[in-house]
């Protein structure tokens, strides 16, 4: 914004009598002439029957839109993964989902005692599930951790239902930085639903622990681990691969046809809903 010189020196001066600085003269100016926003409703407590999840692909393009605006950028996915919207009141407020666990984690080694050798390793990390994304756009308070706490029940059921393997726990990995709103992500949601800290990843170069490279700082950045176990839950000890398997791979794809939900269904099924909502 220009302003004229007369008025900067006038500016000024009122500055020096009073203290302040150019922008806080203009505001102070002009406080008596401007009526004051009123503060902004405090959004009410999330409620539970309000919430749900819906299972779709990460084509989808409501899942995609979010999944943009997410902190890590999308690198894609390997292995298995289910991917969920977050509805609440009818509405699409975020995403969340769930992934193959990483495969080298010191602490989280240590924290789950997998075993030594490559092989044994690859299938007990069949049993962990990998929080890989949870954005919600959506500020009630205790919203978050509500529906984490729905995804790990949800997830536990379909995982087991797609893939055959009983899950044992869960893993995530947060970048904790200062966001712009002032507020500190530092996985606060998690501990909320009885997450552990474990400590901090070590973080890595211009390539991560299978080679693959690149160059963004986010994915260079020590992270948070957090894990939580499922009680009474043992790590899987066998596990068949779809890999190289034509058979397997028609078997997951029919079983995936019968969960995922027909994406103009759940079009008319959001329909629905806000209208009920707002009905």
């Amino acid at each position: 914004m220009y302003l004229p010189e007369p008025l900067l020196e006038r500016l000024d001066e009122y500055g020096r009598q009073n203290g302040t600085g150019r922008g806080r003269s203009i505001t102070k100016l002009l406080e008596d002439l401007l009526p004051s926003p009123a503060p902004p409703e405090p959004p009410t407590r999330a409620q539970k029957d309000l919430l749900h999840l819906e299972l779709v692909k990460r084509s989808n393009p409501l899942y995609q839109q979010f999944r943009s605006r997410h902190y890590i950028p999308d690198r894609g996915l390997v292995g298995q993964q289910l991917q969920y919207l977050v509805f609440y009141g009818g509405e699409v407020v975020g995403v969340i989902g769930g992934a193959s666990a990483v495969f080298t984690s010191q602490v989280r080694d240590e924290y789950w005692g997998f075993a030594k050798d490559k092989e044994t390793k690859t299938r007990q990390l069949n049993s962990i599930i990998n929080n890989n994304i949870f954005r919600l756009e959506y500020p009630a308070p205790n919203l978050a951790t509500m529906a984490l706490s729905r995804w790990r029940k949800q997830i536990q059921r379909d995982w087991e239902e797609l893939y055959g393997v009983q899950v044992a726990g869960f893993e995530t990995f947060v970048v904790e930085e200062r966001l712009w709103n002032g507020k500190t992500r530092n996985g606060a949601c998690y501990r909320a639903d009885n997450w552990e800290l474990l400590g901090i990843t070590k973080g890595y170069g211009d390539t991560n622990v299978r080679g693959r490279e690149h160059k963004n700082k986010t994915l260079k950045a020590k992270k948070l681990i957090y894990c939580r176990r499922i009680e009474g839950r043992e790590l899987c000890s066998s596990y068949t691969t779809s890999w190289n398997d034509p058979e397997r791979q028609k078997e997951l794809n029919q079983k995936r046809l019968a969960m995922f939900a027909d994406p103009l269904d759940l079009l008319l099924k959001t329909v629905r809903q806000d209208l009920e909502v707002h009905d």
